[in-house]
C-alpha cells in the first residue's frame, strides 16, 4: 500500500494544473503542483480543495474526534495516524457491538465513508466542537439486523427437502 497523501488546497499558481497563458487556451503544466492542480504546500494563502465525495459531510454524534470520546480520552491511542479512519455509520454491528464491514479490499472497508473528524484533523480544519454522545446498541437493534436464531438452526427451505432427480 502507498503512503497516505492528502492535497487539501487548490494550487495558487495555476488553474487545474495548467499555468495561465493569455495566448493559448491551455498553458504549460504547472511545476509547483506537477500539473495536478492540487497541493499540500500552498506557499501562502490558497483556496481549499473540494472535499472528496467519500468523506462524511459532518461528524456523527459519536464521532471518535469529538471531545469526550473514548478514543480522545485515550489520547488517540486507538486512532490511526498514517491511514484513513472510517466512519462506522452504515456498517453492520455485531451482537458484541463491533462494527464489521461486509466486504474489504486491501484492508479497506468497501462502501464505508471516511470519518469527517479524521478528515478535519488531517487537513487542519477545526475538529468537532460538540461533545461526544454515546449511542447505545440495544438488543432490539441487534435483533433487527441479525435476527435471533442462526440460519443453520432454522427450518430447512423447501428446496433443500425436495429430492433431486438426475437428468
Amino acid at each position: 500500500m502507498t503512503d497516505l497523501r492528502i492535497t487539501p488546497f487548490k494550487c495558487p499558481f495555476c488553474v487545474g494544473g495548467r499555468l495561465p497563458d493569455p495566448d493559448e487556451s491551455l498553458g504549460e503544466r504547472c511545476h509547483h503542483c506537477t500539473g495536478e492542480g492540487l497541493t499540500d504546500d500552498p506557499c501562502g494563502p490558497a483556496d481549499r480543495a473540494p472535499r472528496p465525495p467519500a468523506v462524511m459531510r459532518t461528524p456523527c454524534a459519536d464521532c471518535a474526534y469529538r471531545p469526550g470520546s473514548p478514543e480522545r480520552e485515550a489520547l488517540g491511542a486507538q486512532l490511526p495516524e498514517n491511514e484513513p479512519f472510517f466512519c462506522h455509520q452504515g456498517l453492520p454491528i455485531s451482537a458484541t457491538g463491533a462494527y464489521t464491514p461486509v466486504a474489504t479490499f486491501r484492508g479497506l472497508p468497501l462502501g464505508a465513508m471516511v470519518c469527517a473528524g479524521w478528515w478535519a484533523a488531517q487537513t487542519g480544519e477545526p475538529l468537532p466542537g460538540k461533545p461526544y454522545r454515546d449511542v447505545p446498541v440495544t438488543a432490539n437493534h441487534v435483533e433487527a439486523l441479525w435476527g435471533h436464531t442462526p440460519h443453520i438452526l432454522t427450518e430447512p427451505a423447501a428446496e433443500a427437502t425436495t429430492p433431486r432427480t438426475e437428468g
